[in-house]
């Protein structure tokens, strides 16, 4: 269902079962998949892709130009959402400050009411970004991440899957996957216990990535010296989620978040 007062722009396809509520405005060259609904007051911009079963609330801006100063608005970007995908009221979303290219959102996300997600992030899938969540520029969020109310994430950071992020904390170095990071500027605290047992990891699982981080700790992380590298390797050889660990560090191009190794003291 369209409601009356909808304005509808050129170049859009709309899917069968969506609904688009009272005052909002699809731009142009818009793409909405089956089953999407677009709440009142909300603006989908120019040149954006919404896959089946999204749902959208009232007064979001997605597909918004992002907030550079001096950008170029006749750059032709987009952005692209999957499907599945819960998007809470008050939400801005940007598309990419480059040409021709998107900012990405995955499948079956929970973004909160008033999150900001900047250009040219990628949101992975299954992530929960919490309410007032700030996600700056070039940030990628892998799979299962949770980012708690109100925290900030610096531009071209990296979390790593099954990550959970404190209430207001202050992201400005990538974070590993499996580990719970919180403060300003944020730590890692812990291994994310609660987080993996909801994701069906195993009390052994836990356990192993308890021991890896306690073994961070007393080594040369975040800088792995070649010395620790290979102690570590050897210790761990055997342990898969060992192996994401250090391809994750390895890539790292800002490098990653510190230890809090009086956590708990």
């Amino acid at each position: 269902m369209i409601h009356e007062s909808a304005i509808i722009g050129q170049n859009v396809m709309i899917g069968e079962n969506v609904s688009i509520g009272e005052y909002s405005i699809i731009g142009d060259n818009v793409s909405i998949g089956e089953g999407v609904i677009i709440c009142s007051h909300t603006k989908i911009h120019h040149n954006t892709s919404i896959s089946s079963g999204t749902y959208i609330g009232s007064f979001c801006s997605i597909g918004a130009l992002p907030n550079l100063k001096d950008f170029d608005k006749a750059i032709v970007s987009g952005l692209m959402i999957g499907s599945n995908n819960m998007i809470n009221d008050h939400t801005i979303i940007a598309r990419s400050k480059e040409s021709n290219c998107n900012t990405f959102i995955g499948n079956s996300n929970h973004i909160g009411h008033g999150a900001y997600i900047g250009h040219d992030a990628i949101i992975g899938n299954s992530t929960t970004l919490s309410a007032h969540v700030r996600i700056s520029g070039h940030t990628q969020v892998d799979d299962y991440a949770h980012i708690g109310m109100s925290a900030f994430t610096h531009q071209f950071t990296k979390v790593g899957k099954y990550v959970m992020i404190g209430a207001m904390a202050k992201v400005v170095r990538d974070i590993p996957p499996y580990f719970l990071v919180d403060g300003n500027p944020a730590l890692i605290k812990k291994v994310n216990k609660i987080g993996l047992e909801r994701n069906g990891f195993s009390i052994d699982q836990i356990s192993q990535l308890e021991i890896i981080l306690n073994s961070f700790a007393t080594s040369s992380y975040p800088s792995i010296s070649k010395e620790d590298r290979v102690m570590l390797k050897r210790q761990f050889q055997e342990c898969d989620k060992f192996s994401s660990l250090m391809q994750f560090i390895e890539k790292s191009k800002r490098g990653c978040m510190k230890i809090d190794t009086k956590w708990g003291n």
